[in-house]
């Protein structure tokens, strides 16, 4: 089920995390996406941990407790999860018409996947088409996301009045953003080769794009204390020696993520000998720490600048907060 391209309808995307819940509600059309209401709902420690709800009744009491205190319409809704556990995998297939490609699928899932494909629900999404030995392939991404939690989130939503029409793998729904824009930050057009970085608490999620289309996406499994959310990267002339001490202890729990997001991107230049990544965007909690745009262009001797504006996303909010819910309002891939 998907919404028409043109319809004048609010439509609610919520994300969710382990810290914080994210709620938009706005219209999404070929033109442009209007967002009228943004907000976030605190998740206690414990209820929500990589994509999986630990306690459905009091998961369910926040949520519902949230969206009321927002005036929230009981309408349709977009879910947007993300998870250590959702399996990603990059395929190559002889190059056939677009709805030949989950036919094949069909037949030879269990080849592709390193586990069992009954116990997911996986979507496939076209990337590239390449030449290899003088034959066209066509390279698609599976997102394999397990059952158990597809249909956990959908029943929450459920249960709370609304009427879920998909969920969203993060990735996916940040790499249809930046697709469905013509630039970013007023300066830089979507048509480069981006690094998308979104920094969060427990996990930090790493989509490369090319022209729009997702060529590579990770999730990186490694928490970043809260701590980071106050405290800037400061330099020895700026602070004195506490502060010194606390920077350089973030720097290094930072540390340990750049060198992991750095080994994918070693991956990427390897196989994609033609496309230097020319941008990484950063969004996501720990986007706001003073210093981390400079820290990371220094480390990746690159551009790397926060998420503050996309031309097509009519929204006075936090982007770089916001992101990924917004995304999801664009209809072209789900994992329902």
């Amino acid at each position: 089920m998907t919404l028409g391209l043109f319809n004048k309808k609010m439509t609610i995307s919520i994300e969710f995390r382990a810290d914080e819940i994210r709620v938009v509600e706005g219209r999404y059309n070929k033109k442009n996406i209007i967002v009228n209401k943004c907000f976030t709902i605190p998740v206690p420690e414990g209820l929500y941990e990589d994509g999986v709800i630990k306690d459905m009744e009091k998961f369910s009491y926040v949520l519902q407790k949230g969206l009321s205190k927002n005036n929230v319409s009981r309408g349709e809704v977009y879910g947007v999860i993300n998870s250590s556990n959702i399996i990603i995998r990059e395929i190559r297939l002889p190059k056939v018409e677009e709805k030949q490609i989950a036919s094949i699928l069909n037949f030879q899932l269990d080849e592709y996947l390193p586990v069992d494909p009954e116990g997911y629900v996986v979507q496939h999404i076209p990337l590239d088409i390449v030449e290899e030995d003088g034959v066209e392939k066509q390279n698609v991404m599976l997102i394999g996301v397990p059952k158990y939690m597809v249909e956990t989130h959908l029943n929450l939503l459920q249960n709370l009045g609304l009427k879920p029409v998909a969920l969203d793998y993060a990735g996916n729904a940040i790499s249809k953003l930046i697709k469905y824009s013509d630039t970013i930050n007023g300066i830089y057009d979507n048509d480069i080769t981006i690094a998308c970085v979104d920094l969060e608490q427990e996990s930090t999620t790493l989509n490369i794009t090319n022209k729009g289309i997702m060529s590579i996406s990770r999730v990186i499994k490694e928490e970043i204390s809260p701590t980071v959310d106050e405290t800037p990267f400061m330099t020895l002339d700026e602070s004195d020696d506490q502060d010194v001490a606390i920077a350089s202890g973030l720097r290094g729990k930072f540390a340990v993520i750049l060198d992991k997001i750095d080994m994918v991107f070693r991956y990427y230049n390897s196989r994609e000998t033609d496309k230097d990544i020319e941008l990484v965007l950063i969004y996501g909690n720990h986007s706001h720490v003073d210093g981390i745009e400079d820290l990371m262009s220094s480390y990746f001797d690159m551009p790397c600048v926060k998420l503050n504006v996309l031309d097509k996303v009519k929204f006075y909010g936090d982007l770089a907060i916001y992101a990924n819910a917004i995304g999801a309002l664009i209809r072209v891939n789900g994992v329902k």
